[in-house]
């Protein structure tokens, strides 16, 4: 007994535990990466989608609104109206790198002349000092206001740029001040928009732009009127029947699918078919905004009691995230094969005990005929003629 409960010599008790300490371990950082995971990709996913939206929508749009406004506001001037005067005090931010306009040179020099202290001659030239971008001079006092709010790696290079920065520093307290702007303005063009194209002319307008020139042109015909194709079905008016879950035996038989209904299928799938099909989307895992595009009879399909956000859900975990109405328990599984064997699909709501079969006990063949044989009527018998003598008749 004692030779049977010892351990060899290359075997320890402390390995046990140390294998329980690792799986502990292991369970508790999944745990952990469970939790976090979820919330950061959560995370991650709504910057990547901010950063489309402020890449493609925003910016442009700001970019535009700065662009009016400067177009509007731009107060430069060709530099062929300006000379360079030397002996020139320093200003900030340019130095002495601006010039003074031609027509009042003259006056300038005056006023240099009759001026004595250097400061007094620094304030009486910034009216008159221009600022050089390029073929364009710009105000020295425009040019101070955005100098003075930006690096100077970051000063602008053309006039037209000094100016869009002037529109946001001058006419809006930050940029975000003036990209909420923009978008608001964007929101409401596009409802104008919207409706002047509902109106018949606006419609003709329309028509007459995409017949008359972007049909004509070799490559963007192609790509504008796959474009259009897409947007019109997301956009348009008519409403689609996305709200119906369904499932489909699909790729094979046996094998269960789920699938969005979209509307019915094409008139001459259905003459083939000789019964009523219906266009099914079957998704894709774990990116549902994809999948397969296929008519199926409606006979084959069978109606889930989920939303579409509880199918999403379904297909982005790879069938983890099961809806708590759909999910096999030996208490719904028994309702749900009641409701099928009785025929009665009113039954919902309604719990259905199924009483198990009664137990059986098996006999033998034998004994089976034997007791047959025993508990077989009288009157299955074959009828045997009567041959008792009858009495005589009485007259």
């Amino acid at each position: 007994m004692e030779s049977s409960t010892t351990l060899p010599p290359d075997e320890t008790p402390d390995k046990k535990p140390e294998k329980k300490h690792i799986a502990t371990t292991h369970r508790f950082f999944l745990r952990g990466l469970a939790i976090s995971l979820p919330p950061i990709l959560t995370l991650v996913i709504v910057i990547w989608v901010a950063g489309i939206v402020n890449n493609y929508i925003i910016v442009p749009t700001t970019t535009t609104v700065r662009y009016c406004i400067a177009y509007f506001t731009d107060a430069s001037q060709p530099r062929d109206s300006f000379v360079e005067i030397e002996n020139l005090p320093p200003l900030e931010y340019c130095r002495k790198e601006y010039l003074i306009s031609k027509a009042h040179a003259e006056q300038f020099a005056a006023i240099e002349k009759n001026a004595r202290p250097e400061e007094v001659t620094r304030k009486m030239v910034i009216p008159y000092a221009w600022v050089p971008f390029g073929d364009r001079a710009v105000p020295y006092k425009d040019y101070r206001e955005v100098a003075k709010r930006i690096r100077a790696s970051d000063m602008p290079t053309t006039a037209m740029g000094l100016y869009m920065e002037l529109a946001t520093t001058r006419w809006f307290k930050s940029l975000f001040q003036l990209s909420a702007v923009a978008v608001a303005l964007t929101i409401v063009a596009l409802y104008f928009l919207g409706r002047f194209v509902t109106a018949r002319i606006g419609a003709w307008m329309v028509i007459k732009f995409e017949q008359g020139v972007l049909a004509r042109l070799p490559v963007v015909s192609n790509v504008y009127s796959s474009v259009k194709q897409v947007t019109d079905f997301f956009f348009s008016e008519r409403t689609v029947d996305y709200s119906r879950v369904v499932a489909v035996e699909y790729p094979r038989r046996g094998i269960w699918s789920l699938g969005f209904v979209t509307g019915d299928s094409m008139l001459e799938m259905t003459v083939t078919a000789g019964e009523p099909l219906v266009a099914i989307l079957v998704p894709t895992s774990p990116m549902p905004v994809t999948g397969y595009t296929m008519s199926v009879p409606k006979s084959e399909i069978v109606d889930l009691n989920i939303t579409v956000d509880q199918a999403f859900q379904f297909c982005l975990s790879c069938g983890v995230l099961v809806p708590p109405q759909q999910r096999v328990t030996d208490e719904l599984l028994r309702e749900e094969l009641g409701k099928r064997l009785l025929g009665d699909r009113k039954l919902a709501g309604f719990k259905v005990q199924i009483s198990p079969p009664a137990p059986t006990t098996q006999t033998s063949t034998i004994e089976t005929e034997h007791a047959t044989t025993e508990t077989k009527p009288a009157d299955s018998l074959p009828a045997q003629p009567d041959t008792r003598e009858k009495p005589p008749e009485t007259k």
